[in-house]
């Protein structure tokens, strides 16, 4: 490993969180967000907040499950919304094993 690549690869999975979420990753990105999110508990956490956050749409709403709006994780962040104060681990009643791949 780099000197550098931990952090790196952190800024990387930050910036490609909700292309994850949304299955918009080639398989190559997603075996890398994948082997960082296992031992990164912010990107962990991060994953687990927007698939919660995927599944209360159709909720809140009242209708069939539906995709998120395109690029809607990444106006969030660009606003300071999601910046992840008040998250916690296993928020939305998600399972543990890897926490993430639920």
């Amino acid at each position: 490993m780099g000197l550098f690549e931990g952090t790196d690869d952190h800024q990387w999975s930050q910036q490609h969180l909700s292309h994850y979420v949304e299955g918009d990753l080639g398989a190559r990105a997603r075996r890398r967000l994948e082997g960082h999110a296992e031992d990164c508990v912010d990107c962990g956490r991060g994953i687990r907040a927007m698939r919660a956050l995927v599944r209360m749409i159709p909720v809140i709403e009242g209708r069939d499950p539906i995709r998120a709006p395109a690029g809607i994780f990444d106006r969030l962040r660009a606003e300071g919304v999601n910046g992840g104060e008040g998250l916690e681990g296993g928020e939305g009643g998600v399972d543990s094993d890897p926490a993430w791949d639920k």
